[in-house]
C-alpha cells in the first residue's frame, strides 16, 4: 500500500523520512498493514475491570445494550466490541467502571510484570492510567501501587480514570529520572512505558499524532529513555522485575535503550522472556545502521494489523 499524496491539502503521512525509516525496520506486509490501518478506524477494544467486575457480567451487560463482543484469546479480560467508543461509553457498564477502553498492545504490558497481591510496585510514567489501573486489577487492589508521573495536566486526567475505576493507587509527581537515586531497592515491580515518539500510534487524518515527528526525535526521546530505565533498574529490588515498553518503531528508542542498559548493568540484570506470548509478535532488530546489536531476543516487537506498534521487554535484577 503506498501512502497517499495528499499535497495540496498539507504534507503527506507519512513523512518521507519516516518511511524510509519504517521500511528498514517493519516487514513489507506489517508495513502495508501499518498504512492500511493509519486511515482506518479499528472497532475498539475494552479490558473487563475485574476490580469490580468479571467479564460474563460486561459480556451480557453490553449484549443487552446491542453490542456485541468477541473474546480476545491472548488476553482473558479483552473484549473486541463491535461498537464505537461513544457507544460503549453511553453504556451503564462504562460509567460503573465495570470496563475500560484500552487498545490491545496498552493491555499487553501490565500481565508482563506478574504484579502479585500485597506487592510493592512502581508505575514509573503512569498518566493516563490505563496500565496503572490494570496492575491494580491484577493485584487484586491489595499491596502498594505508587502512579508517578511528570505532567500535572496528565496526572489530574489519571485521578479521574483511576477513581472511576476504583483503583487504589497513591500517585506521585515528579521526574522518574529521580527515583532510583532518591529510592534505590525499594519495589518488587517497576513498570516504564516510556514516553516516546509514538509511531506506532499514528494516524494520517490526526496530524498532532505525527506532525511533531522529525528525523532527531527519536534519538533525543532516547537519551530521556535510557536515564529512565537506569532509574528503574536502580529502583527495583535485586531479584525484582523491570518491564520496559513504549508505542513506537523507533530502534533509538527501544532495541538501543536496551543495549545501553544491559551494557551498563552488565552482570546485574538480565533479558527474561515474556510470560505471555502473544500472536503475530516480532523478534527486536538485530542491527541498527550497519552495526549489530547484541542478543535481544527475548525483548518483542508489536506491529498492525490488529495490533498497535508497540516494544515490550522484561529485566530481571540479580544483585
Amino acid at each position: 500500500m503506498n501512502p497517499s499524496d495528499d499535497s495540496e491539502a498539507g504534507p503527506a503521512f507519512p513523512p518521507p523520512e519516516l518511511l524510509a525509516r519504517l521500511k528498514t525496520v517493519l516487514p513489507e506486509d506489517r508495513l502495508d498493514a501499518f498504512l492500511h490501518d493509519s486511515t482506518e478506524r479499528r472497532r475498539p477494544t475494552i479490558r473487563v475491570n475485574t476490580i469490580c467486575s468479571d467479564i460474563d457480567t460486561v459480556r451480557g451487560e453490553l449484549e443487552e445494550a446491542g453490542i456485541k463482543t468477541t473474546p480476545v484469546e491472548w488476553c482473558p479480560d479483552a473484549l473486541r466490541c463491535d461498537a464505537d467508543s461513544r457507544s460503549l461509553q453511553e453504556t451503564p457498564s462504562w460509567r460503573s467502571g465495570s470496563f475500560h477502553i484500552q487498545s490491545l498492545s496498552s493491555m499487553a504490558t501490565a500481565p508482563m510484570l506478574q504484579p502479585e497481591p500485597g506487592e510493592r510496585i512502581l508505575d514509573m510514567c503512569a498518566a493516563p492510567g490505563s496500565k496503572t489501573s490494570h496492575i491494580a486489577a491484577l493485584m487484586r487492589n491489595e499491596g502498594t501501587l505508587v502512579a508517578n508521573d511528570l505532567s500535572r495536566s496528565r496526572m489530574h486526567r489519571m485521578r479521574a480514570i483511576l477513581d472511576q475505576l476504583g483503583a487504589r493507587v497513591t500517585t506521585r509527581l515528579g521526574p522518574g529520572e529521580q527515583i532510583g537515586h532518591r529510592e534505590p531497592d525499594s519495589f518488587d515491580r517497576v513498570l516504564l512505558d516510556a514516553p516516546c515518539s509514538g509511531e506506532g500510534m499514528m494516524k494520517s487524518d490526526d496530524p498532532k499524532t505525527w506532525s511533531g515527528w522529525r528525523p532527531n526525535t527519536s534519538k533525543r526521546l532516547g537519551s530521556r529513555q535510557k536515564s529512565l530505565l537506569h532509574s528503574a533498574i536502580d529502583a527495583v529490588r535485586p531479584g525484582g522485575v523491570v518491564v520496559y515498553s513504549t508505542c513506537t518503531f523507533a530502534p533509538e528508542e527501544n532495541e538501543l535503550v536496551l543495549q545501553r542498559a544491559m551494557k551498563r548493568y552488565e552482570g546485574r540484570i538480565e533479558l527474561e522472556p515474556l510470560p505471555l506470548e502473544i500472536p503475530g509478535s516480532l523478534d527486536p532488530i538485530e542491527s541498527w545502521n550497519d552495526k549489530a546489536l547484541p542478543d535481544l531476543r527475548h525483548a518483542r516487537r508489536l506491529a498492525p494489523p490488529g495490533m498497535d506498534g508497540f516494544f515490550i521487554a522484561r529485566l530481571r535484577r540479580l544483585v
